[in-house]
């Protein structure tokens, strides 16, 4: 039985959101010095004031979830002939690397995993890497880690935090788009040399500067759409064959397809997102 917290207490919702966004069996010392499933369990069950048991629950009704989505995806037949012409065969191991975006257990990657597990094709191993805020920078750190599971295709979609900017009087961006751009370099050139690896660049997503400016209010973080933009431009000056991830979003407009902080997408978003992800692989095939 997990030992409670009681002076804060968080209904399933808040604790189903949290869990849709944290992975710690990615956190970067949890991997280096792995424990077992339960551990994992009984770690987010005292930071959720929780028992183990309801956070197993909560996981498994966010599988639920998004295996029910991979399924509507399938119904489409344009879809599921592009998954099933996806490069990837048996002994790939495809790796995706990113924050927030990526680790949601509603993103394009789960969904990308069910929809290849439903449609019983030749089953690539699939990893993911996403961690919630991290920067380009936060992936150069960890890159053993990328290195440990030894893909054969990495899928990299970063820069969103690479914008976050930091303070209440004074905003101080995470990184310039000059810090961006040689982070995303170094990175291209590790996957492509170190690890022998093919590397797709996504860039990331548009925001709603709207509904930013009403979420984090009175917060001491912020983004600013023209900042995301930029290093959207960085990610698809760094990789001209990368995947304008950001152009395509703004194109389509954010109404259904960002969460009301205005950065997060949607499930209907991460569905937009892996559809774009999976065209696009298709095509450079």
């Amino acid at each position: 039985m997990a030992h409670v917290i009681t002076d804060r207490s968080y209904t399933d919702d808040e604790r189903r959101h949290f869990l849709r966004y944290t992975r710690t069996q990615s956190w970067p010392m949890l991997q280096r010095f792995p424990v077992d499933d339960d551990l994992h369990a009984e770690l987010l069950a005292q930071m959720l004031a929780s028992t183990p048991e309801t956070i197993r629950a909560l996981l498994h009704s966010l599988r639920d979830e998004t295996r029910a989505a991979a399924t509507q995806m399938l119904a489409d037949d344009h879809f599921r002939n592009a998954v099933a012409a996806l490069p990837f065969g048996p002994e790939d191991r495809i790796a995706a690397v990113g924050d927030s975006i990526t680790a949601d257990r509603l993103g394009w990657f789960e969904l990308l995993a069910a929809s290849i597990d439903l449609t019983g094709v030749p089953k690539a191993t699939l990893i993911n890497l996403g961690i919630s805020g991290n920067t380009t920078a936060d992936v150069l750190e960890r890159f053993d880690l990328l290195e440990a599971v030894r893909p054969t295709r990495v899928l990299l979609m970063l820069g969103t935090n690479d914008a976050r900017a930091h303070g209440r009087t004074g905003r101080y961006r995470m990184a310039t788009t000059a810090e961006t751009g040689r982070n995303l370099r170094a990175l291209v050139n590790l996957i492509t040399q170190d690890l022998n690896a093919v590397v797709t660049i996504i860039t990331p997503p548009a925001v709603n500067q709207q509904r930013i400016d009403t979420f984090f209010n009175d917060a001491p973080l912020h983004w600013q759409a023209a900042a995301v933009a930029e290093v959207a431009g960085v990610a698809h000056q760094t990789a001209p064959g990368a995947l304008d991830l950001h152009k395509a979003i703004h194109a389509r407009g954010t109404e259904d397809l960002l969460e009301p902080d205005g950065v997060h997408p949607t499930l209907a978003g991460q569905r937009l997102i892996l559809a774009s992800i999976v065209d696009h692989l298709r095509t450079v095939a």
